[in-house]
């Protein structure tokens, strides 16, 4: 046994997985995948398809292969076995629904939905919701395709002729007609009319619970990631005119009305979405900052007078002190 037979292996033994399921994997025989752990050094073509299911350096792996005696000729090697081209399964693929095309691929690999769904690292209940026509996330998919050995490109332009949207895998998400269908038709009509207006992000957390939906899907509607969609619901962030006006739709509330009563109630102004959580902007000092600034607008029209001039002249010594420590830096 070489050097690579035995890490070929380790590798197996490591993650926990069968020999027949590697094999299934690397589309080849559970027989031939076993002399991969013995004394067979395979082709190039095997060698790069084991590199990226294991995810180690092709160049590192086929330096080891070439300096260990090979097994390679005709009457000891055994054949790989070669998956249908992406010519011939391109028939098939433009006529099956993906649904049908995943389940037709398990039962001719005389495989059930338990040891297909462990192959993919997921949960059985998920892979059923794959033959039922829940369309998987990019990452998802590209497991499927190397599972089956199907072309990732076609089956992608497949799924894109069928539906634009991709979804996740915490459940299936809930059209946005839908949503406005479970909140309270009485809710909508009242926001216009708001006195003593509720906080924004509080109105919008509101909104997604009554809909009966998860943070992660709401995110998929909105086309943010689920952090900045909790950053708002918290409060920490406020929506963009462009974001606010996806959320109105979303939620079936009147743009222009919702962005003059948030102009007039606590808000001076609309502060800008964050696009990226790694930005500058979202540093921990910012974030108490901006909720420091919140809390004084949202209290200062209840203040009197007095208070006011008192907080003032607070403000005006902090805003001195700030001049003093740039004249030292």
């Amino acid at each position: 046994m070489s050097k690579l037979n035995e890490m070929i292996l380790e590798f197996r033994e490591d993650i926990g997985q069968s020999i027949e399921g590697l094999a299934l994997l690397m589309q080849m025989d559970p027989e031939e995948y076993a002399r991969l752990e013995k004394d067979w050094i395979p082709p190039d073509d095997t060698l790069q398809r084991l590199c990226a299911l294991f995810e180690w350096n092709y160049q590192d792996i086929k330096r080891l292969a070439d300096v260990t005696p090979s097994t390679r000729s005709s009457k000891t090697s055994p054949q790989i076995h070669k998956s249908a081209s992406p010519d011939s399964n391109s028939d098939k693929i433009a006529s099956t629904h993906l649904a049908n095309l995943i389940k037709d691929a398990r039962e001719d690999a005389k495989q059930d939905a338990v040891g297909i769904a462990t192959l993919l690292g997921i949960s059985v209940d998920y892979y059923q919701e794959l033959e039922n026509g829940v369309t998987p996330p990019d990452e998802l998919l590209r497991k499927l395709c190397l599972l089956f050995g199907w072309n990732y490109n076609q089956i992608l332009q497949k799924i894109n002729s069928q539906s634009s949207v991709l979804l996740g895998n915490l459940q299936p998400l809930i059209h946005a007609k839908e949503i406005q269908a479970r909140l309270p038709k009485q809710e909508l009509m009242e926001i216009p009319d708001i006195s003593g207006p509720v906080p924004l992000h509080e109105q919008i957390l509101k909104a997604r619970v009554n809909a009966d939906q998860n943070v992660e899907g709401i995110s998929i509607l909105l086309q943010i990631n689920p952090e900045l969609y909790e950053q708002i619901e918290s409060g920490i962030v406020f929506p963009d005119p462009d974001l606010l006006k996806r959320i109105s739709s979303l939620f079936g509330w009147n743009y222009n009305e919702l962005l003059n009563r948030e102009k007039s109630s606590h808000f001076s102004e609309l502060l800008p979405a964050i696009t990226s959580l790694n930005s500058p902007d979202s540093s921990i000092s910012d974030i108490k900052l901006r909720n420091i600034l919140r809390e004084i607008s949202e209290t200062w029209r209840k203040l009197s007078k007095d208070h006011k001039q008192t907080l003032l002249k607070q403000l005006e010594f902090l805003r001195g002190s700030m001049g003093n420590m740039d004249h030292e830096n």
